[in-house]
């Protein structure tokens, strides 16, 4: 649904006195309202949270997770990446968006990085051109998991061939639809 025109309902809940003192502090911490609060975290569960929690994801913090990274062999990261690719993508993309393609792949991302932390994305295209960046704060190795995941799922699912830029925190693709 676009951001402009979602049409809304009014709904009113009962909370604790200690809850709605928190999301009163946080949403001025965050310069927004309590409602417009609520109505994030309530996306965050309709977008993301309930569709991982059936798959088993987890939280785990920044620096252990960076930590982890360095610990893996490059090699076997690789290996992982194509497996996940395949494997991952298709059970969590035809469980939450019943169909594999370019809008869905793309909407899986995006979510990922909102939700799940994995970094920013962000998707251009023109026609059938299709240009998606990928900044995070993991190092090199992300950088090529990400290549070798989206390299192996683009392959699979949409039968392409993206072209790839990629640095120490920064992962570039390009591909054409056909």
């Amino acid at each position: 649904m676009s951001a402009k025109q979602k049409k809304t309902v009014l709904r009113t809940i009962r909370m604790s006195k200690e809850l709605d003192d928190l999301l009163e502090k946080d949403a001025k911490v965050h310069r927004t309202s309590v409602n417009a609060l609520i109505s994030s975290i309530m996306a965050k569960y309709a977008e993301w949270d309930r569709y991982t929690e059936r798959f088993g994801h987890i939280s785990v913090a920044k620096t252990l997770f960076r930590s982890l990274l360095d610990l893996i062999d490059e090699n076997a990261l690789a290996v992982l990446a194509e497996q996940v690719a395949v494997e991952l993508t298709r059970e969590t993309t035809s469980f939450w968006f019943k169909e594999i393609n370019a809008e869905t792949l793309h909407k899986l991302l995006l979510n990922a990085s909102e939700y799940g932390k994995i970094g920013e994305v962000e998707v251009e295209n023109e026609g059938r051109n299709y240009t998606i960046s990928i900044y995070h704060e993991y190092g090199k190795k992300w950088s090529t998991f990400w290549e070798r995941y989206i390299d192996k799922a683009m392959r699979t699912y949409l039968k392409v061939i993206p072209k790839f830029e990629i640095t120490e925190n920064t992962i570039t693709y390009r591909y054409q639809l056909p």
